[in-house]
């Protein structure tokens, strides 16, 4: 499951669509650091080493160090597509080796979101180990072939730089939580608040789901939260102090029970990404409940427990409805039949609901014919 480890929701800042939460760290963290990497932003070929390459609009690195005081900064992704490697007419596109690199010791540099994108392309990526009958030669031969997600980045989010604009700044702010019509769209964490001050604006540049851009033509004005009445009977200044500490308490606890109910305490796929040292770099993805709101994301964690950095990614739901139908056939070995009772339909209708979700290419034509005719009759 994932938690704030460490961290304090503080009160939130509201302008149009956007309600922006601000995550200040309970304790100083003087041993790690996020520092921008020189990587020059575009158009990146990333090559894997497993014979898959990952190509995507790269705009920034980041380099974590550990052990050793330093500084701070950020990076993004438009969109990204997992595939075999094969010639490419593309032109001037630079290729990068792996999505994460060591770079000395004490030093890695990775692509922010890119590890949590590539997760969610290469799920079930591989071909089955059962060749049923019904599923495509280049299926079985090569797997997936190839996996495409898109995505919006912040700039074009109506409203979205004028708000980071505005909003100020706390002291000791290590993080950002970033909601659009009431829904999470991204979570932001980073070791200490002089890398976040680095890092502020590069939000900016990162991706979002395509929802969230709806969410934030369709929602310019969230309701108003607010906070329980603590203050009418105080008499003095400690009074008050004492009464504004208690409605921050009770704020972040509504956040975190609450505002990032679709997030927080809920099954995680992890799969782990890199060792620095005693930390611990992952990357993640939510139960694919079709019923709730699910991320992607990524994170770097102590041996406690404490979160010292994160991003993340709702996924739409459409790509919930892939990510989960591609998880129900790989449990399934592929079997149609098994799948199709899994989920309480016919196999005609796996059929069709594979077509549609874009994975059609998987079967065999006979079977998509066979299905669409069935589906056909009164």
């Amino acid at each position: 499951m994932l938690k704030l480890e460490g961290l304090t929701p503080a009160p939130a800042q509201v302008r149009g669509a956007f309600r922006l939460v601000p995550l200040l760290r309970d304790r100083p963290c003087e041993d790690i650091r996020l520092a921008p990497h020189s990587m020059a932003p575009g158009f990146k070929v990333v090559d894997l080493l497993d014979r898959t390459v990952y190509t995507a609009f790269v705009p920034h690195a980041l380099l974590l160090e550990w052990d050793r005081p330093g500084a701070g900064a950020p990076l993004t992704v438009l969109g990204g597509q997992l595939g075999r490697p094969g010639r490419s007419d593309w032109r001037g596109i630079e290729t990068v080796q792996k999505l994460r690199k060591r770079e000395g010791p004490g030093r890695l540099r990775f692509l922010p979101l890119h590890l949590a994108l590539e997760g969610l392309l290469a799920l079930h990526f591989a071909p089955p180990r059962t060749a049923w009958k019904e599923l495509s030669r280049d299926f079985l031969r090569a797997g997936l072939g190839s996996r495409s997600e898109s995505g919006v980045p912040g700039a074009l989010l109506p409203g979205f730089e004028d708000a980071l604009k505005t909003f100020e700044l706390h002291d000791g702010q290590v993080g950002l939580l970033i909601f659009v019509g009431e829904r999470l769209a991204s979570a932001f964490v980073v070791p200490s608040a002089q890398d976040y001050r680095q890092l502020h604006r590069s939000v900016l540049e990162d991706l979002y789901g395509e929802l969230v851009l709806r969410y934030a033509a369709l929602y310019p004005d969230p309701p108003l939260l607010g906070a329980t009445p603590r203050f009418e009977h105080a008499r003095s200044l400690a009074e008050l102090r004492e009464a504004l500490t208690l409605v921050r308490r009770e704020w972040a606890v509504f956040v975190q029970g609450d505002l990032l109910s679709d997030l927080l305490n809920r099954p995680l796929r992890t799969e782990k990404v890199y060792e620095p040292g005693p930390l611990r770099l992952e990357r993640f993805i939510t139960d694919l409940d079709p019923a709730q709101v699910n991320h992607i994301g990524e994170r770097l964690l102590r041996p406690d427990g404490e979160l010292l950095y994160l991003k993340t990614f709702q996924l739409s739901a459409a790509q919930t409805r892939r990510a989960y139908l591609l998880q129900q056939l790989a449990g399934s070995g592929w079997h149609l039949g098994d799948a199709a009772a899994g989920l309480g339909v016919s196999v005609p209708e796996l059929v069709d609901r594979v077509t549609r979700a874009g994975f059609g290419h998987l079967l065999t034509q006979a079977v998509r014919e066979s299905a669409a005719k069935a589906l056909r009759k009164p």
